[in-house]
């Protein structure tokens, strides 16, 4: 390369003369062509990589300007004016005087179209057997074109004349022969279509190359980023119009698939590039971390300036692309669908463009009132949304019958890809038309359907050496749409009519639990593998179908009880795992989420009254098992606070090595966030039993016993002696409760503290020190951080600040709601046993049992199993107990305990909301304490 670079100046000279216009010869000029922009791709390749600037500069120049070239220095450089030009340079001059880019001149000059001969029309010869006897005599030459032997084919032919016998024959030779000549010249012709139709192909991938090094090879800074927008554009356009053309050649199609999926990924990458640019501006009150195209940066002070909306290309050409990009997908057919892989990965590109980037969660966007939210003018991002949308439905059934059809049918890749298009544009169909097509035509219901056909492959892929991971990827890919079917009422409401979850709980491969490993503690010691442990590939299939019943039972508003009562079944279905996950003391990432993902689901199904919505017949043996396995639940489940309410294993965490590696730091945050998020499900599991289980306040369901030795102990090694009204195993204190409440409290300024530091970093990322640079980019990229650039570090750093707010926001709110509920149960069950409760030692033997008769009859219609008594630990508290409880409760919730909670409220919840409890339960707790009993 670099002779070919000094002689002369070989290839900027030829190049100077694409493309090479000789119709007599085709095809040699299509190949030196070919060869010659694969030679300028190396060439752009390899000077980018030794940064020579001025090399790459001046190709670039040459095929991207869209002004007459500038006469070069023959030696090649161009000095220092040339090497502070850019390509921007030449796209704001007089319009009058520009030219057509060399980049799309070559385009024109490969000609899509091609010339097919007429067929055969023979009166001696088979036409079928002669085409039989063509593709026999096919072979590959030196080009690698398949092209027919003519030499050979004469010969066969010929003897096949010459075996005829008798005088009829012998008559009819010449004519025979002159068909054969007939059959000569057709192949010749095909020869030719067929060397026509590789060279095309071969030039059109030549340009694709060049294409690909131009935008991924050769240094950003040489392309502004509006220029860069403009040139994709163009290519993308032209490329389109080429292909969609009548008369286009379907050999070309997969060629022009693919370079289109390299455009449309490069422009969603350069306009979200352009997005994320911050503005420095000073406004008051607000971060400085503003995206340029959000929409409230429109009513933002001293805005009015700046233009808004895609301003490089502008949104009528984002739509002339997406037309341009449905036609070609529906100009496939029924065949093609490689081809359509790459534009439904294209599609998929197109639509990010216009998905909200991610935004920090500063806790100040609720200070808007409701009526500032209704009236706020349409942000670009939802305008765009909203315009491809309706651009989409224009199709109508055409499109939807295509892209349903991969997605249930055919190659892997095509339906994961078809299936990821239907959950975004599900996801952004404010009518339904896509969904109410799902449901009518069938579709969703085969989708359901096959996860049937799935369960005995997904278990075939729990063996330590696993055959391929396509079939898990295809599964992920399938229930990743379900989910966002599922996030609307009425696709929850079609899944539940398609039976959805009845499905899931005849799958055995959720009962294919293998063993944990136990070296991958705290989820920070398993070494990175390509194939995961037959653990984790376990994890993959069952948390989608988890999460999946979570947002089902989430969604079904008005079929609330029917979508419990068939999760209740999924889980009694697969009650060995699930009470083997709620057992399992592993604390890795994995095991955390699975936990977190069934007590979610727990919370919400394993309720009194769901058991009437089962579809079975149950009598009362059924009935009894049922309960059997809801009382299990519950009480594995109120087991977990002593686990999780800041527990040894927590506290064991929390002292892991704080200076862990960048992917050591994100599982940290994750496994915080799965142990909130478990407490968070309990604790409302709690509250959901107390509320529905109770009649009223005088008849409260107990869940805690009136102890607080849980609280007092927590401190010290737990003693086998632990003065408790039950047993450990049987009833929890009310001890975790308040353990759990304080904290929460303690978490909540923790992560407040850590929340505010992040916000004012992402503010002033110039201004931080480069080593906490450097270590918010490693959270984000481990390895490689060094050799990337200043701007791209901070651009990292942004990036990894905004996922660090938003995660800290997440546990804001779920300490904000673990703390409510616990001063909920906290206050229910303080005012039954200060105020309700009759001790056993200062009651009559007749009022003893009828209060007994009276807590009976109340566990009966809670319906649990006999074995989880929440009355039990009624008819056993003393006075003493009751004594005993008002004291430690009042020493545990001292005025510092009430003021950092109020402190919480004023902070947080007052801020996210209107309506507060916390000042209202804590005023009701500090009332019952000071209540004397007499």
């Amino acid at each position: 390369m670099r002779y070919l670079r000094t002689s002369q100046d070989f290839l900027f000279t030829q190049l100077q003369y694409l493309p090479f216009s000789i119709k007599e010869h085709e095809i040699s000029t299509l190949n030196q062509m070919s060869w010659l922009m694969k030679t300028a791709a190396i060439e752009m390749r390899v000077t980018s990589l030794n940064r020579q600037r001025s090399h790459t500069q001046r190709l670039l120049h040459l095929l991207l300007d869209d002004m007459p070239v500038k006469p070069y220095l023959a030696d090649g450089e161009g000095g220092m004016e040339d090497e502070s030009r850019s390509v921007s340079g030449f796209l704001h001059f007089d319009t009058a005087s520009k030219v057509r880019r060399k980049i799309l001149s070559i385009l024109d000059s490969i000609d899509f179209s091609q010339d097919i001969p007429e067929p055969l029309q023979l009166d001696f010869f088979d036409r079928v057997q002669i085409e039989q006897v063509i593709a026999n005599c096919e072979h590959k030459n030196a080009r690698g074109q398949v092209v027919c032997n003519v030499k050979y084919l004469h010969r066969v032919l010929v003897a096949e004349v010459n075996a005829l016998q008798g005088m009829a024959a012998i008559g009819q030779r010449p004519l025979l022969m002159e068909e054969i000549n007939t059959i000569l010249q057709y192949v010749v012709e095909r020869n030719k279509l067929l060397q026509c139709l590789h060279a095309k192909r071969h030039a059109l991938e030549s340009w694709r190359q060049l294409v690909e090094i131009i935008l991924t090879a050769c240094p950003q800074d040489l392309i502004q980023a509006e220029d860069r927008q403009l040139i994709i554009r163009d290519l993308l356009q032209d490329v389109h119009d080429k292909i969609l053309d009548d008369d286009a050649a379907q050999e070309l199609m997969p060629v022009v698939a693919g370079a289109v999926f390299t455009l449309t990924a490069h422009l969603s990458q350069s306009v979200k590039t352009e997005q994320k640019q911050p503005l420095a501006l000073p406004m008051t009150g607000q971060s400085q971390y503003v995206l340029m195209l959000d929409g409230s940066f429109t009513s933002s002070p001293g805005s009015e300036g700046i233009s808004m909306g895609f301003a490089s290309i502008g949104d009528s050409s984002l739509h002339i692309i997406l037309k341009k990009l449905l036609d070609f997908i529906l100009k496939t057919g029924g065949g093609f669908q490689r081809v359509r892989t790459h534009l439904y990965g294209s599609l998929l590109y197109y639509l990010q463009i216009a998905q909200r980037p991610d935004e920090p969660d500063t806790l100040e966007a609720a200070k808007k009132t409701m009526w500032e939210r209704l009236t706020a003018p349409e942000d670009v991002f939802s305008k765009l949304q909203r315009e491809n949308m309706a651009i989409i439905e224009s199709y109508g059934a055409a499109l939807m019958e295509v892209v349903c059809r991969d997605a249930c049918d055919g190659h892997e890749i095509g339906r994961m890809l078809a299936l990821a298009l239907l959950d975004r544009i599900v996801s952004v169909d404010k009518q339904q038309q896509w969904l109410l097509y799902l449901s009518n035509s069938g579709y969703l219901k085969v989708l359901v359907d096959s996860l049937a056909d799935d369960d005995l492959t997904l278990q075939s892929l729990l063996t330590p050496q696993p055959p391929l991971l396509k079939a898990l990827y295809t599964y992920e890919s399938k229930m990743a749409f379900l989910t966002r079917v599922a996030k609307s009422q009425q696709g929850a409401l079609e899944l539940l009519r398609s039976g959805v979850i009845v499905r899931l709980a005849q799958c055995q491969v959720y009962d294919m639990r293998p063993e944990t490993d136990h070296q991958g503690m705290y989820g920070m010691r398993d070494p990175p593998v390509f194939i995961p442990a037959p653990v984790e590939r376990y994890r993959q299939i069952l948390l989608p179908a988890l999460q999946l019943c979570q947002v089902i039972l989430t969604s079904s508003m008005a079929q609330h009880l029917q979508a419990a009562g068939q999760v209740l079944q999924f889980l009694i279905s697969h009650s060995d795992t699930i009470q083997a996950i709620l057992r399992c003391q592993d604390v890795s990432v994995g095991s955390l989420q699975e936990l977190a993902s069934l007590t979610g689901i727990i919370s919400k199904a394993a309720l009194p009254g769901v058991l009437s919505e089962l579809d079975i017949d149950v009598n009362e043996g059924t009935q009894m098992e049922l309960q059997g396995h809801i009382g299990r639940f519950q009480r594995q489940c109120l087991g977990l606070l002593s686990r999780f309410g800041g527990s040894d294993r927590l506290r064991q965490f929390k002292l892991q090595d704080d200076n862990a590696g960048g992917d050591r730091v994100n599982k940290r945050d994750e496994i915080e966030l799965a142990m909130q998020q478990i407490c968070a499900n309990v604790m409302e599991y709690c509250e959901s039993l107390m509320l529905q289980s109770a009649p009223s306040f005088q008849h409260a369901v107990c869940l805690f016993t009136p102890s607080l030795s849980e609280s007092t102990n927590r401190d010290g090694p737990r003693q086998d002696t632990q003065t408790s009204v039950v047993p450990y195993w049987h009833l929890p204190g009310l001890g975790i409760i308040v353990y759990l409440l304080k904290q929460s409290t303690s978490d909540f300024f923790s992560y407040y503290d850590s929340h505010r530091q992040s916000v004012n970093k992402l503010q002033n990322v110039e201004q931080l020190p480069p080593d906490e640079i450097k270590e918010l980019c490693q959270s984000v990229m481990p390895a490689g951080v060094d050799k990337i650039s200043t701007s791209q570090k901070y651009v990292l750093a942004r990036r990894r600040l905004v996922k660090l707010i938003n995660n800290r926001a997440k546990l804001l709110s779920l300490c904000s709601y673990i703390i409510e509920t616990c001063l909920f149960i906290l206050w229910r069950h303080l005012e039954h046993y200060l105020l309700h409760c009759t001790p056993t030692d200062s009651q009559d033997p007749l009022l003893s049992s009828r209060m007994s008769f009276k807590k009976g009859r109340l566990q009966d219609s809670f319906g649990s199993e006999p074995n989880l008594d929440f009355s039990s630990g009624l008819n056993r508290v003393s006075q003493h107990d009751i004594e005993q409880l008002q004291i430690e409760a009042t020493n545990s919730f001292g005025e510092s305990l009430q003021k950092k909670l109020l402190d919480i409220e004023g902070l947080y919840s007052k801020v996210r909301s209107r309506y507060t409890f916390i000042q209202a339960l804590v005023r009701r707790i500090r009332g019952l304490l000071r209540i004397s009993r007499t």
